[in-house]
C-alpha cells in the first residue's frame, strides 16, 4: 500500500529568455522541506524568511493559494488523488508591498528538467555584499559538478555543492547590468539563467515539445514520418521527427500480483514473467520484476538478464490484499524517471482490493504519464462469467487503461494462450516509436485527445490524448 505518498507525455521545455522585472534577494525566502517522490491527499508545505520580509505568499501553477503575515507559515494543500506535476513558488514581501524573496518546489515531477534559477538581489547595490543564489533542478541520472557565477561576463565565484551561493563585493561591479548562473552536470551538459538588475524586463517563455509512443501492429512494417497524419484535439500538426525503437533503449517494469487471490493463477503468472522477460530483451533494453500486495517490492532492479528476472518471481509467495491501483500508480512514477522507451506490464487476476487509490486516479495517471499499460489478466473464473454476458464492466476497466496509453489488455484462461500474448506485446514494443512535435506553449494543464493516422492503412497503437 502506498498509504500517504510521499508524494507527458514526455515533455520537454526550452527556456527562452527575454525582459519582465522580477525582484528577489538570495535566500531570503526558503521552503525548508521538498518532496522527492510521489505526494498525494494533503502535503503541508513549510516556508522560512528573514528580513525584510514582512508577509508571506504561496502559489501554485501561477495561481495564489494563500498568504500570511510574518516570517513563517506552514501551508495545508490539498493535493488530492488526481496526480499531477505542481509547481509551488513561495515569495516574501517587505513592508512596502515588494517581492524581496522567492524559492520554488515542484511536486510530483518523476523527471524534472535540467534547470538552473538565479535570485538576486533587485537592484545592484552600490556598495556592501550582493548575495547570489542558484536553484538546480535536474533528472535522477543527472549528477550536478558544479555552478558558476558571473556578474556580466566576470565569474566571480564556483560552488560544488548546495545550497548554490556567492556573496559579490558590489562596488566590484559598478553599474552591473546583469548577473547570470551556469550549472555543469557530469555528462558535460549545461543550464543557465540570467537575472536583469533594475527596470530591464525579464519573463520566460516556454515552447512545449511533445513525445508521444507509438506501436505498429502490423508484423515487420515500417513506419515513416511522411505517412502519418497528426490531429492534436482538433489542429493539424506537423511531425518534427520519428525515431525508431532501435534507437532508444526500452525500460518496462513487471509487477505481478502476490495477492492470496492469485494463489491459483500464480503458477501460471510466474511461467508467463519468464517467457516474457526472455522474450523481449535486446542488449539496450532493462526489465525490472515487482511485486505486489498491500505494497510493492523490488524482486529486481532494472536489468538485462532475463535469466535473473525469472528466479525472481518465485521468491515470493502469495498474500494479503490486492493494491493494484496503488501499485500501478507507484510504477509509473518509478518508469518516468528513466530516460528513452517504458511499457509496464502488469500480471493479476484483475481484482482490487484495499487500494487507497480509485480506479478513475489511475486511469487520470496513466493517461498523464503517457506511458503504454499492458494488463495480463490470468482469471479463468471471470474469462467463464463473461460468456454470459457478466464481469464485461471489469473487462472493460483494463480496456479503458490500455487503450489510454496505446497498449493491449487480455485476458486469458489458461496457459496455452500465453504464447501468443507475450509475442504480441513483445512485438508492438520492438515497433514502437517516438512521434515528436511542438504543441501550443499557453496550452492548459489539460487531457488533450490525440489522432494519427497511417495514410497506408498500418495498425497503430496510440495514446487517446496526452497532457501537455
Amino acid at each position: 500500500m502506498i498509504g500517504v505518498l510521499r508524494s507527458i507525455v514526455h515533455r520537454s521545455a526550452f527556456i527562452v529568455l527575454a525582459f519582465v522585472a522580477i525582484t528577489a534577494h538570495a535566500q531570503t525566502v526558503r521552503i525548508t522541506e521538498k518532496p522527492q517522490t510521489l505526494v498525494s491527499g494533503i502535503l503541508y508545505v513549510p516556508v522560512v524568511a528573514t528580513e525584510p520580509v514582512e508577509r508571506l505568499s504561496l502559489s501554485i501553477n501561477g495561481v495564489p493559494y494563500t498568504e500570511t503575515r510574518g516570517r513563517a507559515m506552514t501551508a495545508q494543500v490539498n493535493l488530492g488523488f488526481y496526480i499531477r506535476r505542481m509547481r509551488m513558488r513561495a515569495t516574501g514581501y517587505d513592508a512596502q508591498g515588494n517581492i524581496v524573496g522567492e524559492d520554488e518546489m515542484v511536486v510530483n515531477d518523476p523527471r524534472p528538467p535540467f534547470r538552473v534559477r538565479l535570485q538576486a538581489p533587485p537592484q545592484w547595490p552600490e556598495t556592501g555584499v550582493a548575495g547570489l543564489h542558484a536553484n538546480v533542478s535536474h533528472p535522477v541520472e543527472i549528477v550536478i559538478r558544479g555552478v558558476d557565477f558571473y556578474v556580466g561576463e566576470e565569474k566571480v565565484a564556483s560552488d560544488d555543492a548546495p545550497p548554490y551561493e556567492t556573496n559579490v563585493d558590489a562596488a566590484k561591479f559598478p553599474h552591473a547590468v546583469y548577473a547570470r548562473v551556469v550549472a555543469h552536470a557530469a555528462d558535460g551538459s549545461e543550464s543557465n539563467d540570467v537575472f536583469f538588475f533594475g527596470d530591464r524586463a525579464r519573463e520566460q517563455i516556454d515552447v512545449t515539445v511533445q513525445q508521444i509512443p507509438v506501436s505498429v501492429a502490423d508484423k515487420g512494417a515500417v513506419l515513416r514520418a511522411n505517412d502519418l497524419t497528426l490531429i492534436d484535439d482538433g489542429t493539424p500538426r506537423q511531425i518534427e521527427n520519428l525515431v525508431a525503437a532501435g534507437d532508444q533503449p526500452l525500460h518496462v517494469i513487471l509487477l505481478i500480483d502476490y495477492s492470496e487471490s492469485m494463489l491459483k493463477e500464480l503458477p501460471v503468472v510466474k511461467a508467463a514473467a519468464k517467457n516474457f522477460a526472455r522474450a523481449l530483451l535486446r542488449p539496450q533494453d532493462r526489465i525490472a520484476v515487482v511485486g505486489f500486495n498491500q505494497r510493492t517490492f523490488w524482486l529486481t532492479p532494472y536489468t538485462n538478464d532475463w535469466n535473473a528476472a525469472a528466479q525472481a518471481v518465485d521468491r515470493v509467495q502469495p498474500i494479503g490484499e490486492t493494491h493494484l491501483y496503488d501499485s500501478a500508480i507507484e510504477m509509473l512514477y518509478e518508469l518516468q524517471k528513466t530516460p528513452g522507451r517504458h511499457a509496464l506490464v502488469i500480471l493479476t487476476d484483475g481484482v482490487d482490493q484495499g487500494s487507497r487509490f480509485k480506479l478513475e486516479h489511475l486511469v487520470h495517471y496513466a493517461r498523464y504519464a503517457g506511458v503504454p499499460i499492458y494488463p495480463v489478466v490470468k482469471n479463468a473464473s471471470l474469462s467463464r462469467w463473461m460468456r454470459f454476458g457478466i464481469g464485461r464492466l471489469e473487462a472493460r476497466k483494463l480496456d479503458r487503461i490500455a487503450e489510454d496509453t496505446g497498449a493491449t489488455y487480455f485476458i486469458i484462461q489458461n496457459e496455452r494462450e500465453l504464447g501468443a500474448v507475450y509475442a504480441r506485446i513483445a512485438q508492438e514494443l520492438r515497433q514502437q516509436y517516438q512521434i515528436v512535435f511542438y504543441s501550443d506553449a499557453a496550452t492548459a494543464d489539460q487531457w488533450r485527445s490525440l489522432r494519427i493516422e497511417s495514410k497506408s492503412g498500418l495498425h497503430l497503437r496510440i495514446p487517446r490524448g496526452y497532457f501537455p
